[in-house]
Formats: C-alpha cells, sequence, structure tokens
C-alpha cells in the first residue's frame, strides 16, 4: 500500500480554488493527477454498477477499501491531506462515477468541499474516508462474520450517516456494538412477527433516540467501563421500553431479550 501524501500548502490551494476549478471537476482526466504524476490506478478496485442508484455497492466498497488499507495509521486515517490526494488522482474515475459534480443537490462548491476534500462532517462525508470508516467502526474479527455490523449500518445510507456522524458513538465502541445488536434484535423481532415492521422514519428515529440516550446516560455512567454483555443488558431494558411506547407490539406476543 503506498502512502501519498498532500503537501498542506497544495490542499489549501485547492480548496481555496474550487470555484475558480469547477469545470476540471467536471472532466475524465484527473489535472490534479498530471500534474503531480500520480497515475489513476484504484488499487481497491472501487466500483459503481449502477448509475441510477450510485450507493449500491457502498457496502462492497467499503470492505474493499478497509481490507486493502487495513493497516492504515489513525494518523493517517482522520487526515484531510491524505483523502484529498486519493479523491483527485487515484480513485478520480470512481469518484467522477460515485459522486459527479453534475448531479450536485445545492451549492457545488460545498459539494466538491463535502465529497473530495473534508467538509463540516469530516472524514464521515468524505467521498473515500467514510467508506473506510464504515467498516473501521464496525468490524469485529471475533464474529463469524466480520462484516455483520457493517451490514446493518448500510441497510440504510441516512441510518449509516446518522450513527457514524454521531460524534459520542463513533468514538465508542461498546455503544456502537450495543447499537447494532439491537438494531439486529429489532429485525429479528419484525422477522418472528413480535412487532409490526418499522417505517423508515421510525427507523431513524429509533437509531436518533437511542443516540440521544447513549449521550444522556453516558453522563451518569460511562459507557465505557460496561462490558458488551453489560451494554447489551442495558439497552435492552431501554428499547423494550421504547418499542413499547411507539406502540408496535403486536398484543399478546412476548418480546424476548436480545
Amino acid at each position: 500500500m503506498k502512502k501519498l501524501y498532500l503537501e498542506h500548502t497544495k490542499l489549501l490551494e485547492l480548496k481555496g480554488n474550487i470555484q475558480t476549478n469547477l469545470k476540471l471537476y467536471k472532466s475524465d482526466e484527473s489535472w490534479l493527477g498530471q500534474e503531480l504524476s500520480v497515475p489513476f490506478s484504484n488499487p481497491a478496485q472501487l466500483k459503481v454498477t449502477d448509475l441510477k442508484k450510485r450507493s449500491a455497492d457502498d457496502l462492497d466498497n467499503a470492505i474493499r477499501i478497509y481490507t486493502y488499507y487495513k493497516d492504515l495509521p489513525y494518523t493517517l486515517s482522520s487526515d484531510q491531506n491524505y483523502w484529498t490526494l486519493l479523491t483527485h488522482t487515484e480513485y478520480w474515475q470512481f469518484m467522477r462515477e460515485r459522486w459527479p459534480i453534475e448531479e450536485a443537490q445545492g451549492d457545488p462548491v460545498e459539494f466538491i468541499k463535502t465529497r473530495y476534500f473534508f467538509g463540516q462532517k469530516g472524514m464521515y462525508r468524505n467521498g473515500l474516508s467514510r467508506l473506510w470508516w464504515y467498516v473501521e467502526l464496525t468490524y469485529d474479527e471475533a464474529l463469524a462474520d466480520p462484516y455483520k455490523y457493517t451490514k446493518l449500518l448500510l441497510e440504510d445510507q441516512d441510518l449509516a450517516g446518522q450513527t457514524i456522524e454521531n460524534r459520542y458513538l463513533s468514538r465508542n465502541k461498546v455503544a456502537m456494538r450495543a447499537l447494532f445488536e439491537m438494531l439486529d434484535y429489532v429485525g429479528k423481532q419484525q422477522e418472528a412477527g413480535t412487532i409490526q415492521m418499522l417505517t423508515g422514519k421510525q427507523r431513524r428515529n429509533l437509531v436518533r433516540d437511542t443516540a440521544q440516550y447513549f449521550n444522556l446516560s453516558g453522563a451518569v455512567e460511562i459507557w465505557d467501563i460496561l462490558s458488551p454483555k453489560e451494554a447489551k443488558e442495558k439497552l435492552t431494558l431501554w428499547v423494550n421500553a421504547y418499542l413499547k411506547d411507539i406502540g408496535v407490539y403486536i398484543p399478546h406476543i412476548t418480546q424476548k431479550a436480545f
């Protein structure tokens, strides 16, 4: 794995000249790659197979990029200079397919800042680093399927963003694991007919309210000191009460702990 790096002065120049360079962002050729002699190579073999649903390959791409950059140190994994160079050179073609400027909603300059650099949400919105962090925050080699939680996370793009962009959750793996176990539990409850199928809005509200619960309860009892089992039991009590409160339990069916 090559460790390419963009000089900070060059980063500031690029970020300050986005408006001037808008036409270049619509080119299929990477002007920065040509300038720095860094050819397009796509070493992680990222792909976009459905231009009508560009997020369809996010799970596969997240696993691919994490596998290729698995030994990436944290000093680089959260560094704007590093990912900015990759979005503008080696993965330019992928970025043009996944995040085309022509389809930007709203201000194209802000779109470029967010997806090609680090915007207000930092590394969690960048077109490449977001994929790496999806796996970094969910990968568990102790499981039969190490990507079990990654798959749960990426079932819904809104949920994925809502989860990893939560500063408290993304920095606490015990809380994150408890959250994924809870989502898995809710899914099994739905399959068993114990509760009604949650709508997209209800699922998003569930994650939002769970994150809020973590944040509020963390002020009293730090989740870091809990074992995975203790965190799971604590969240079991809360989620059962939550589901009952929103009225999705089907009468005469007894819920089970997850």
